[in-house]
């Protein structure tokens, strides 16, 4: 069903612009007319990674006219499997400078911004209000939450994307979209559990599933931008790379709050794109955690919980005195094995993180002792934290940037993966 054009069109095509999209051009859906919104529009991608990298060179190529980059990472070698746009070149580089220096030198005739940040509360507004549309190629809950909160807020549309291992899921959220719109907590009613918070860098994934499953938020952006095709409103596609096959899941607004959990059932079992197996740990709610709620901290009172994480600099102090008999606390690696035998930090003791609940665990660290949690980057530990958070610890914070910014910053003769 054909929807109204998201961006008005820009001025007159120019020979240099007509000649570079003229296939796209011939095209009855786009046309004249249609590559002209597209040179208009203004598109933010948040995350430069593996599906950043297939949005963001089709957008450039498309002539998307404006395309924002947030990514507070430095390029890796271990990210070149799947995040198509670095070189070897680009190694050590801020991710959003080389993303967008890859995109200016293949389109020099578009406009690349790059915000080299974390998204944060405190910024996330400004930094999507100067866009038409956000896309979403983060690997975290709470960051696809913080930006798809900030998205409605403002009306923008919010086009989301999520891939493990072989398998990939695609959506779009818009709360002027049809039937009064959808948003996240539509389709993910409570944050899912630690099987489906796992990350590409405890888990893998195909570098091939994130160049499918980008190509597809790419195209949802410019039917959006356009006006043509039907968008994923209220569909959850969702790729099974083993299969080949794509499905299509329908999904509607969530059930009232008592019966959120069952009627999310249906669409978890459907996109079940994770594999099986138990785990201790519980989903979270984070219904609470929208950045419309709270948009800015809160200065701690009298009897405020633990710090939500400590930097490398302030646990090498802590260790540091616990050394010396000046402290207590327990040090905790969630992360799996085979990334212990890798690099560690010194005085902490493994829990994997699907065992954080376990009677195993609690021989570890007791509800009543003070935790700090690391993991590779610090996105499960901050997952983590909040289950124990919400299953009885009072004390227990995370280190920000993981066992990858300990390294960086205090032991740099350890090796990084």
């Amino acid at each position: 069903m054909p929807h109204v054009p998201l961006v008005s069109p820009g001025p007159p095509l120019t020979p240099a612009q007509r000649q570079r999209y003229s296939r796209q051009v011939a095209l009855e859906q786009v046309g004249d007319v249609g590559q002209r919104r597209l040179a208009a529009a203004r598109v933010l991608m948040i995350g430069a990674g593996g599906l950043g990298s297939p949005v963001l060179t089709a957008l450039a190529a498309a002539g998307v006219g404006t395309i924002g980059i947030v990514d507070s990472d430095s390029v890796e070698v271990s990210n070149l499997h799947r995040q198509t746009i670095y070189t070897m070149a680009d190694l050590a580089q801020p991710k959003a400078a080389a993303a967008a220096a890859a995109l200016r030198a293949r389109n020099p005739l578009i406009e690349v911004v790059a915000h080299q940040t974390r998204l944060t509360a405190a910024n996330v507004l400004a930094l999507i209000a100067d866009y038409d549309i956000v896309v979403d190629g983060t690997d975290n809950f709470a960051t696809r939450h913080l930006a798809h909160d900030a998205a409605a807020l403002l009306h923008k549309p919010y086009i989301w994307g999520s891939v493990l291992r072989f398998d990939g899921l695609v959506t779009t959220f818009w709360v002027d979209g049809p039937a009064g719109g959808t948003r996240l907590e539509d389709l993910f009613p409570t944050t899912p559990g630690a099987d489906e918070a796992e990350t590409c860098a405890m888990a893998g994934v195909l570098g091939s599933v994130c160049a499918g499953v980008g190509a597809m938020m790419a195209t949802e952006t410019l039917k959006l931008i356009v006006g043509f095709g039907e968008p994923l409103f209220g569909r959850l596609l969702v790729l099974d790379g083993l299969d080949a096959s794509w499905r299509d899941v329908h999904y509607g607004k969530a059930a009232p709050a008592a019966s959120k959990t069952a009627a999310a059932a249906p669409t978890a079992a459907a996109a079940g794109h994770r594999e099986p197996g138990a785990t201790a740990v519980p989903p979270r709610d984070t219904s609470h955690s929208q950045v419309h709620a709270h948009p800015t901290p809160v200065p701690p009172g009298p009897d405020a919980p633990a710090p939500d994480e400590v930097s490398s600099a302030e646990l090498a102090a802590l260790l540091a005195d616990r050394r010396a008999g000046a402290a207590d606390f327990v040090l905790v690696d969630i992360r799996e094995p085979w990334e212990r035998d890798i690099v560690a930090i010194d005085g902490s003791a493994p829990v994997p993180m699907a065992q954080l609940l376990t009677d195993e665990a609690r021989t570890v660290m007791e509800p009543d002792d003070r935790v700090i949690l690391y993991c590779h980057h610090g996105t499960r530990s901050e997952y983590a934290r909040g289950v124990l958070r919400d299953n009885g610890w009072s004390n227990v914070t995370h280190l920000a940037g993981g066992v990858d910014d300990w390294v960086h910053r205090i032991e740099p003769d350890k090796p990084r993966y």
